[in-house]
């Protein structure tokens, strides 16, 4: 019985090993890259362990879309570590994906496989993405680009440049700010918002930010200011940044624990608020 039960489970391991060898996983590859750190670069997705195939393709960022990846096609691993690419599955035309916010993490493709996958380190078609002549334009967009998908630091890499060429441009104002200020860099988005909005009043989104980075600076008296400043410039109908700015004064009450001007704002903030807005949700779960 023994001895049975003994075959039984070197027949498993055998199998096991022969599965795993057939499906072919490669273990040098780390799936461990965000997506943001991986613009220009060939990549591959992981796959299931069941699967023997792995999926890979090109990440770059498309002007309009953001962060695109270019499926090329699939592989497999051989015994002896080789990539075996499937011609049936890759494909000389374009199958392009918009990248979403929470796509998983990646891998690198190792640079001694380029030749087993017939792939170029820069794929040819993509100096039609990368064709700018403006720099400005092209780093204010790029600075855009990876605030969206929360990587100020890579931003900053970008807008801080486009800044010195044309620091009176709002929308490269404004990027900086939002960048600086998720880098816990108030001061310096003080520094960029303060002329911005001498420059441009009536953008909202400087008020937020400058309001921002007053607030984390514990100075509650410029916060409250400025964003009664913002309100000023406002139509009189309920918007989204109207209820927010409001909501934010009463905030800033609140952490005073100046009560009555709090509910004042709080009360402020639902008329100034859409129905249809998480703010009025707030300010309703917060009994107004």
């Amino acid at each position: 019985m023994k001895k049975l039960i003994l075959l039984s489970v070197l027949c498993c391991i055998t199998l096991s090993t022969f599965a795993q060898k057939a499906i072919g996983t490669d273990t040098a590859l780390k799936f461990n890259q965000r997506y943001t750190k991986c613009e220009r670069k060939w990549v591959v997705i992981s796959k299931s362990d069941t699967s023997a195939d792995y999926s890979f393709g090109y990440i770059y960022i498309d002007q309009q879309a953001g962060f695109t990846f270019d499926l090329k096609g699939t592989f497999k691993v051989d015994k002896n570590n080789s990539y075996i690419v499937d011609t049936t599955t890759s494909k000389n035309s374009s199958i392009k994906y918009r990248i979403s916010p929470n796509w998983r993490p990646v891998a690198l493709i190792p640079q001694q496989h380029f030749n087993e996958l017939h792939i170029k380190p820069q794929p040819d078609w993509l100096k039609y993405y990368y064709t700018y002549t403006d720099t400005v334009a092209h780093n204010y967009r790029w600075g855009y680009t990876y605030n969206d998908v929360e990587e100020p630091t890579i931003a900053l890499t970008y807008l801080e440049p486009a800044y010195k060429v044309d620091a009176k441009n709002p929308g490269i104002a404004y990027e900086m700010a939002y960048a600086y200020n998720a880098l816990t860099r108030y001061d310096d988005a003080v520094r960029i918002m303060e002329p911005a909005i001498v420059q441009t009043p009536g953008n909202h989104l400087f008020y937020k930010e400058l309001g921002f980075a007053y607030l984390h600076k514990e100075e509650y008296e410029k916060a409250i200011a400025t964003y009664k400043r913002g309100l000023e410039h406002f139509a009189d109908k309920p918007t989204e940044s109207r209820g927010e700015l409001a909501y934010d004064i009463a905030s800033i009450y609140k952490k005073q624990n100046n009560q009555p001007e709090y509910k004042n704002w709080m009360t402020k903030a639902k008329a100034y608020t859409p129905m249809d807005s998480k703010y009025y949700k707030l300010i309703l779960d917060a009994g107004f």
